[in-house]
């Protein structure tokens, strides 16, 4: 089973700023999975500081989408044998952690 340091799930309804987000997500190293708007970082390949990335991510958002648009941030904790403890999820276009 595959892992994976951070999950983003999004529902942006004007095409063209679907493909800017997507490209934005890219740009920092997420992959698509599969065919759906989801994008995610595997855990090999995590090289990036989550809380640093998602306040990125936030600002983007809020300043690129519209507000109907959903973007959630899903970000696993794990212990220092890489078991994963906990999911953390997050709408970056709400107030809420």
């Amino acid at each position: 089973m595959k892992q994976y340091k951070i999950i983003v799930i999004y529902s942006i309804l004007n095409d063209d700023q679907k493909k800017f987000y997507e490209e934005e997500l890219e740009k920092y190293g997420l992959e698509r999975l599969g065919v759906q708007d989801i994008f995610v970082l595997p855990l090999e390949e995590y090289r990036t500081k989550v809380q640093a990335f998602k306040a990125y991510l936030r600002a983007y958002s809020r300043k690129h989408l519209d507000s109907q648009d959903t973007v959630l941030f899903v970000e696993s904790r794990m212990n220092e044998n890489r078991t994963l403890t906990t999911m953390l999820q997050t709408d970056l276009m709400r107030d809420n952690e």
